[in-house]
């Protein structure tokens, strides 16, 4: 009997002994993934934006071109990457701008923040971008490729070399999202396991964050950019709405904040108009009143019955989303607009899902909804040449 005793004792701990080494070679590997992902993190970030921006478009496209890989690559390549590039345009002379309305005091430490080299002054008008970008592509500098790549070369070559891993990761994932989350849940997690639950729960919170409010933001902004012209293009002489895209950016970062959100930038405007008319001729006066009619009742019913229950959804509480947008880029600097709502998505997705089980192991866990699913799991039917999709659907696809 005291002989079986310390035989059992060995054969009981010879697996753990095997499998040990097997986790230190994981948590090796995890550590060589997290130090990668931690240099690239602003890449990763915005790859993931393009990614989630993208994917309901893709979605849409496959059935038409047969092929995921190249709906995914048509919708980059024709439509977020002229979109994305357009919309920094659009944030360069929104910059540009409030740089010359602070005299350029709080706006150069966070243009010293962006991956590559600015022009100083930074341009305030779209004409003055599109100049810049051409005397930028006309300098000997940029055109050479023989020699040293240092100074703003070298900080140009280097972000055009991120962006392309952001756009090839973003592609990775429209082509490959799928069968990834078919291997996870099959062979590591199990269908009905509370990671699972988690993955989807996020996977809803960013196609909200990424793709409905920040598409909503830009929307608005775009828009009212478009129609703040609109009025200086009608307005009676001596009237005029200053820094147009300033004011538009600014409008669009407001729909954040609850209720009398974009209402504050109307009446500010308004209030300018009015000093304006009052100085001119006070028979104007019925202008700005146009301008609050027009914006505060047409546009805004536009935006609430429209635009933003068709992108950005219910899912978080819009107070949530606006301190993510405004104190990210102050705490990570340019990709805070990308990496704060990401922290705010697994922050409120962990307190939903995972820490009420955490409290209460013997507490039934609840079925998870629709807007929890895996877009993946959605697809009913799939592409020729793809794998047969898991069968665990928990829900109807939102693209």
């Amino acid at each position: 009997m005291s002989h079986d005793g310390p035989a059992s004792e060995s054969a009981r701990y010879s697996m753990p002994r095997d499998q040990l080494v097997w986790w230190l070679l994981g948590v090796a590997l995890l550590g060589v993934a997290a130090f990668v992902a931690y240099n690239y993190l602003p890449w990763i970030v915005f790859g993931l934006f393009v990614y989630y921006v993208a994917r309901p478009i893709t979605r849409r496209l496959e059935p038409r071109l047969g092929s995921s890989s190249l709906a995914a690559a048509t919708t980059i390549l024709l439509l977020v990457v002229p979109f994305v590039a357009f919309v920094a345009a659009f944030f360069v002379v929104a910059l540009g701008q409030i740089s010359n309305a602070l005299a350029g005091v709080q706006v150069q430490a966070f243009v010293d923040q962006l991956p590559f080299e600015v022009p100083t002054p930074l341009p305030s008008t779209p004409e003055s971008v599109y100049e810049t970008a051409v005397v930028l592509a006309q300098d000997p500098s940029v055109q050479s490729t023989v020699g040293a790549v240092s100074g703003t070369v070298g900080v140009i070559g280097a972000t055009v070399y991120n962006v392309n891993l952001s756009i090839l990761l973003a592609f990775f994932l429209l082509v490959s999202d799928r069968r990834l989350a078919g291997w996870f849940t099959t062979e590591i997690f199990g269908t009905d396991s509370l990671a699972i639950e988690y993955f989807r729960g996020l996977d809803a919170g960013f196609r909200s964050v990424y793709f409905g409010y920040t598409l909503t933001i830009v929307a608005i902004m775009l828009l009212t950019a478009l129609l703040y012209t609109l009025f200086n293009t009608v307005a009676p002489a001596g009237i005029v709405i200053p820094s147009v895209v300033l004011l538009a950016v600014v409008t669009g970062i407001f729909t954040l904040v609850p209720l009398v959100g974009r209402s504050i930038v109307y009446f500010f405007i308004a209030a300018l108009l009015g000093i304006q008319a009052t100085s001119a001729d006070p028979r104007l006066l019925w202008y700005p009143v146009v301008f609050l009619l027009v914006m505060g009742v047409a546009f805004d019913n536009l935006v609430r019955t429209y635009i933003r229950p068709s992108l950005s959804g219910r899912v978080f509480a819009t107070g949530l989303v606006m301190f993510a947008y405004l104190l990210g880029p102050g705490l990570f600097g340019w990709y805070g607009i990308f990496l704060g709502p990401l922290l705010l998505v697994v922050s409120v997705v962990f307190m939903r899902r995972v820490l009420p089980t955490l409290a209460h192991p013997e507490r039934e866990r609840t079925a998870g909804t629709a807007q929890q699913t895996l877009d993946g799991y959605a697809e009913t039917r799939p592409l020729a040449g793809d794998p047969p999709a898991d069968t665990e659907t928990g829900g109807k696809s939102h693209t």
